[in-house]
């Protein structure tokens, strides 16, 4: 997600991931009061730098529920793409697989989630700042980047992962807000389970990702989808 900023331009705003050919899903925190840092133009880039490849946005959509000071932010945000993607093709690109309601409940139930090393990793994607060791050195380059945390817990609707280094954890840190979290099953199949949220100021313990599999975030998604489909 970049935004063109007041008098200096295009700017690195989020991260997020293309669920439909015309919408783009993201933070809540990320499309809400943009008005207020007088924002007006907005893109999306799917290229590895995140300034390349502008595509217009027509339209930010932030969750009717969001809102801090409540143990469930409803963090959910989509951008409407004023053209759509193209999805086939070597040039193009696959919306992320939805989960269905429940998806990580049911994996925990089954024992695939538990807490410990080698247990259960999630790939998060963001384009947000580098950690440089010791903290709380951060760089940034505006450049998409993958690391794999390894679950900690499930609490409400938030996914919490271990970004500890000391365990070959990685993990996000600010600009990667909205970035997407995947499950991948054994047979390589990617799940988009959570959308990156908030996580401890030095980016150096636990992320917390805004569940997509519960009712909050995919009821939301898919109301906006089929009324853009109607169109």
């Amino acid at each position: 997600m970049v935004v063109d900023w007041p008098d200096y331009g295009p700017w690195q705003w989020c991260s997020g991931t293309l669920i439909h050919p015309q919408v783009f899903l993201t933070a809540g925190h990320c499309t809400d009061g943009l008005d207020e840092y007088g924002i007006e133009t907005i893109w999306v880039s799917f290229d590895e730098y995140a300034l390349n490849e502008l595509r217009d946005v027509k339209q930010v959509i932030t969750h009717p529920e969001y809102g801090w000071g409540t143990t469930d932010p409803h963090d959910v945000g989509l951008l409407i793409l004023k053209e759509p993607v193209k999805t086939k093709g070597k040039k193009g690109i696959q919306p992320a697989e939805l989960p269905d309601e429940g998806f990580l409940d049911t994996l925990k139930a089954e024992g695939v989630l538990s807490d410990g090393p080698d247990k259960a990793p999630f790939t998060v994607v963001g384009y947000g700042g580098s950690l440089n060791w010791p903290p709380p050195e951060i760089t940034y380059e505006d450049e998409r980047q993958v690391a794999f945390s390894e679950y900690r817990a499930l609490s409400g609707p938030w996914l919490h992962l271990s970004q500890n280094s000391k365990l070959d954890n990685g993990g996000t840190c600010f600009g990667d807000s909205g970035g997407p979290t995947f499950y991948e099953d054994e047979e390589g199949n990617e799940t988009l389970v959570g959308i990156t949220s908030w996580g401890d100021a030095q980016c150096v313990a636990t992320g917390f990702y805004y569940r997509v599999d519960i009712p909050q975030t995919l009821d939301f998604v898919n109301s906006v989808i089929a009324e853009l489909e109607k169109e």
